[in-house]
């Protein structure tokens, strides 16, 4: 078939629909198995256990898989097929991060002049500057050898070892600790609270792939199903959990009593979607709003109790709200899909229903048995794991050869130029969405940390396990990495930590202003524009 623009322009709706099965592989499957993972160590008797439950170690480990996962998996498709998308992604998903998350992150911040973490920060930003180092230094010579690959990996190995240990470290110099707080002795992901008369254990659950998804706030809450919305108040001041310097925060949900409440003070029936009824006593409690997602996840052990909890909800919310068992299979898939397109949802609701059927009846359809979502399977965790990470995989080769098809059907848009852009953009927006929602939160500085820590082990793992893997596969053969554009990405990959870390010495030190933020967005932009007019030949590179 001869070369059409026409074509090319409708491949961009399949990488499009690439771009959400990753999303919603991470987001369905694989963030859950993580978050398993970590409730288990956080729960563990094992006190060097139960410190890879905390946000900051799981976030630089097994929950860094989570949020690099469709790039480390791109990177390695890319070097069993020959695309030079691969790297590509990697690059430009650091520059994102940088830019538009950190930017993004500044201009939705409730609170500002944004102070930052110092610890952490200092350290994720040393860490990202040796990570560019050793990129650039393995890339020199535009192939990749086995030591150099293992080297890069290493690194990651020292990384985690300094997170796991940056608490320490901070006992040991009394200029570096935080001031301390009460501390509650509740599990840091559940309240206790009481709604309508019905005492509940309350877990809140953002959806995204940025660390972990549970909240971090230890206090007990009253909540109340009225006519006018489901209100929470606490029972009393809320108790913030201790400081700690190595912490990167997580992803959560503040009811209310205060601004930084996701969804408002006012929990709204018209935001709550679907009711889904669970095993062992849990009820989902499914709140969307605009591209906020929310799941409040209550367990009630008295049955009784449980058909009076869902009797005044549905009482109140007009049972606008679907009430459903949660089921794994694809049976699951096509009640969702006949549900949305009977219901009075918008049009785009019914349209966008097509794709999440396809994708959601594939992963049902192999995943039901394995699917942590049904809590009697969370003993299953490592297999969801493997299973999600299996399908990541195949959504990443489809994605590169969708990308082989634009740039066969438009030649002017090369294989590399796609992955460091339009590739990178679409695997990484998903995080910045995630990053703007903890911003809303009053988490700012954690979503700042997020995208660094984040962006530090996009290289040592999104870029060197996949070069070990193929170098052990075949011997230690060296990996031919000449990709166009790969140098000039490392170059902006260093201007723009300099950038950051400039804006952060400014006064007042150690906070970032309003104004940084849209600054950030508009180099991004640039950096769109410079790399576009290099690739159709509008001006020289910046970097031959």
């Amino acid at each position: 078939m001869a070369p059409s623009m026409i074509v090319g322009c409708l491949w961009f709706l399949m990488i499009a629909f690439m771009f959400f099965a990753q999303h919603h592989v991470c987001d369905a499957y694989f963030v859950p198995a993580i978050n398993v993972f970590v409730g288990k160590m956080k729960r563990s008797d094992n006190t060097w256990l139960q410190r890879w439950g905390q946000e900051a170690v799981a976030g630089a480990t097994i929950c860094a898989l989570g949020c690099n996962g469709p790039e480390m998996f791109t990177n390695l498709i890319s070097l069993y097929t020959g695309s030079d998308a691969g790297i590509g992604v990697v690059v430009g998903s650091e520059i994102f991060n940088l830019l538009i998350i950190v930017g993004l992150t500044i201009s939705a911040a409730p609170v500002l002049p944004l102070a930052l973490e110092r610890v952490p920060f200092a350290r994720d930003c040393m860490f990202y500057a040796l990570s560019i180092a050793l990129l650039y230094w393995a890339l020199l010579d535009h192939k990749i050898e086995a030591y150099e690959a293992w080297v890069l990996l290493a690194a990651a190995g020292v990384y985690v070892a300094c997170v796991y240990f940056t608490d320490d470290f901070v006992q040991c110099i009394p200029a570096l600790r935080p001031e301390k707080a009460e501390v509650g002795s509740e599990s840091p992901s559940k309240k206790k609270g009481t709604m309508h008369g019905v005492e509940v254990d309350v877990e809140e659950i953002l959806h995204g792939r940025m660390v972990d998804a549970h909240g971090g706030a230890t206090e007990k809450w009253n909540l109340d199903a009225t006519e006018h919305g489901i209100y929470a108040e606490p029972n009393k001041p809320p108790v913030e959990p201790e400081p700690k310097a190595n912490a990167r925060g997580s992803l959560g949900f503040t009811f209310a009593g205060g601004g930084d409440a996701l969804l408002g003070p006012m929990l709204k029936y018209k935001d709550l979607k679907e009711v889904v009824l669970m095993d062992m006593g849990v009820i989902n409690l499914e709140f969307i709003h605009n591209l906020q997602h929310i799941t409040l996840r209550l367990t009630v052990e008295d049955a009784a109790k449980r058909t009076e909890l869902l009797n005044n909800i549905q009482e109140y919310s007009l049972c606008r709200p679907w009430v459903h068992g949660y089921d794994a299979t694809i049976r699951g898939a096509w009640q969702h899909l006949y549900h949305t397109m009977v219901s009075k949802d918008p049009l785009l609701d019914k349209l966008l229903a097509i794709p999440h059927f396809l994708i959601d009846g594939l992963l049902k359809l192999t995943l039901f048995a394995v699917d942590v979502k049904d809590v009697r399977k969370e003993g299953r965790w490592p297999l969801c794991f493997v299973g999600a990470m299996f399908w990541l995989a195949i959504f990443s080769f489809f994605m590169l050869e969708i990308a082989n098809q634009i740039h066969y059907n438009i030649p002017a848009l090369p294989n590399s130029f796609l992955g460091i852009t339009v590739c990178a953009i679409g695997t990484s927006f998903p995080n910045a969405v995630a990053s703007v929602l903890m911003a809303q939160q009053n988490k700012p500085a954690a979503a700042i940390a997020n995208a660094l820590g984040s962006n530090v082990q996009n290289v040592f793992l999104a870029m060197a396990l996949p070069w070990v893997i193929f170098q052990f596969q075949y011997g230690g053969k060296p990996i031919d990495q000449n990709v166009a554009g790969i140098d000039e990405g490392v170059l902006w990959m260093s201007g723009t930590l300099l950038l950051v870390v400039f804006f952060v010495f400014l006064p007042p030190f150690c906070k970032l202003s309003y104004a940084y933020g849209p600054v950030l967005v508009s180099v991004y932009l640039a950096y769109l524009v410079i790399t576009s007019g290099e690739t159709f030949h509008w001006w020289p590179p910046l970097v031959k």
